[in-house]
Order: structure tokens, then sequence, then C-alpha cells
């Protein structure tokens, strides 16, 4: 998979499993990037053997360098067969220069692909524009993988869950997250509309989480110095991801910016409220529902109409039990 971030990782695994699920182990070798977070997301989803990390290279020698890294992956595992969820030529060159018997990828009309791949089905050219999931869904079908739900339903390592549950017990519930990152400044809502909307919840969440990365800790901590009520916060910027899908999992609501973890909290079935501005909202999860600007600046989305968006979830029944991965 060689796409970088946490969302294109839980668009994928639905067709991860279903590849497992054709093979005399039930499982795979993932190779990734780093930045998806795999290793410690995946770490106890039975369909993923052993996550591969696969570094981004830079500089002029950056496709070699990778085709190199791949080639030395598959000359040490010895598959049966790779599978590559995209049209980029470089794993299809190294596997079938590593003797890889079978290679299966995407296609979409890009030589540089498709003549180092084994006979079989690919994409057409027409589907280039299309979203990563409706490519995943035409691949899927072409090879006869049985997905039956577009749901990541993502495992949760449970030892992750009773950290966090020992760590927060004194914090009353229900729990709210706000995701403030994204790496897209266009696709952050301003920190002060986060403030905002915070003192409009209280009463109504018991616990608000401010969710960011390391690098966002500023930001957030800034966004939180104007709370009417700072009691109610949490900053929580030092989780890493695995933590957070577990603070997310014991979570009533998530609240925020088109990014990684809004993909991850509709991954381990909670009600998910999008912040969209231009961009099109996601739409492949019943959990995830989406609060768009009138504008298609996020800026124009008032902390109220947010605020009223979080307490109709806090207020609706759950869809339904949360989702369980497939065994």
């Amino acid at each position: 998979m060689p796409d970088r971030g946490v969302g294109d990782l839980m668009w994928h695994l639905p067709t991860v499993r279903a590849i497992a699920a054709t093979t005399t182990e039930d499982s795979v070798v993932l190779a990734a990037r780093p930045t998806t977070r795999a290793a410690g997301l995946l770490a106890t989803e039975p369909s993923v053997s052993q996550v591969a990390e696969l570094v981004y290279h830079r500089g002029a020698l950056r496709n070699l360098r990778e085709m190199a890294d791949f080639y030395r992956l598959c000359r040490r595992l010895r598959p049966r067969a790779v599978w590559i969820l995209e049209k980029i030529g470089r794993p299809a060159q190294a596997a079938a220069l590593a003797g890889v018997p079978v290679r299966h990828g995407f296609g979409l009309g890009h030589a540089s692909q498709e003549r180092w791949l084994s006979p079989g089905p690919r994409l057409p050219k027409s589907m280039r524009p299309r979203h990563r999931i409706e490519k995943l869904a035409a691949f899927e079908a072409l090879h006869g993988l049985t997905v039956a739900s577009r749901e990541p339903a993502l495992r949760v390592d449970p030892r992750q869950v009773d950290a966090i549950a020992a760590r927060f017990a004194d914090r009353p519930k229900p729990w709210v997250v706000f995701g403030l990152g994204s790496v897209d400044a266009h696709r952050r809502w301003p920190p002060g509309h986060f403030a905002g909307l915070a003192d409009a919840l209280h009463g109504w969440a018991g616990t608000i989480f401010w969710l960011g990365g390391p690098d966002e800790h500023g930001m957030i901590a800034a966004g939180m110095q104007g709370l009417i009520h700072p009691e109610d916060s949490v900053l929580s910027s030092d989780l890493k991801l695995d933590a957070a899908a577990a603070l997310m999992a014991q979570s009533a609501v998530f609240l925020g910016n088109d990014s990684g973890p809004m993909n991850l909290a509709a991954a381990v079935g909670i009600p998910t409220v999008g912040l969209y501005g231009a961009s099109q909202p996601l739409t492949y999860s019943r959990w995830l529902s989406a609060l768009t600007s009138p504008t298609g600046d996020l800026k124009d989305i008032a902390p109220e109409q947010a605020a009223e968006a979080v307490r109709q979830a806090l207020s609706a029944p759950l869809p339904s039990s949360r989702p369980t991965a497939p065994n």
C-alpha cells in the first residue's frame, strides 16, 4: 500500500482482509509507509501477519532506492504473490526482478506498471480520476475478492484500551474528542472555533479531549487558553495514534478536521462529525457525517453549528452495535 496517510490505511483494510482470505495462511504481509502508523494500528489485526515499513525516499535517486527496498523485501520474504493497491510501477518492477510469480496491480493504463504485472484484469484508464475507495471496490470486483462492507472495523489493542481507561479514570463521561490536526492548512478549523465549541458543550460533554500531533501542541494549547470552562478539557497531543484509537473507542463522539484521526474515529465505530470546506465529504462509513461550510471556507462553520451536531450525536441512539472485524 504505497499511500502515506492513516485515512488511506483505513480505506484499504477491507481489501487487505479480502486478499488475506484467499491465502492458505489467512494473512498477508502489508508493505506500507511508516506515516500510515500501520505497525501500531494493526498490532492485533489477524489478517496482517507483519507490517514491513517502506521508507519514503527523496532526491534524484528516489525511484531507484524505493525499487531496491522492495526488491530486497521480496527476496527476503519470497512471497507467492504481490498485490499493489495503486498504479505505480516501482513495486511491480521490483517484484518481477525478484522472481515473484504472481503480481497484481491497479493498472489504470500506466505502462510502467502494467508491463510488469501478471496476466489478468486491470482497472481501465477511465477510472484514474475516481476516488481511491471507488478504485478499491472495482479492483475487488475484478479479482473476485469478497468484501461485505467498506467499514474498516479496526480492532483496537485491548492493552491500549486498558491503559487509556486507567489514565483517565477520574475524567467524567461522556467523552468527546476534538481532532484539530490536518496535513493541509486549508482543512483546519480555527483553534478559536474549537474553543467556542468546547464552551457550548459545557454540561453536555463530561470531558473533551483535544487531539493533535506533537507538532500541533502549541497551536492546541493556544486555542485552549481562551476557554471559559477549562476544567472540561484535556490536551492530548502526546498520544500516539494507537493510543488515540483506544481513547476514541471509549468516547461518545468525535468532531474534527478531514484527517487521519477522523477516519480512525469512524473505524473504531463512534459517531464521527467531519468538518469540510471545499472538499467532498466521505461517505464510506455509516459512522461518518459531514458538517460543510456554506462558502467553502472552514472558518465559516460556526461553533454553534458544530455544537448542535455534537449534541444530536450525544442524544441519538447508536446506529447499531459497534462494528466487528471478520475473524
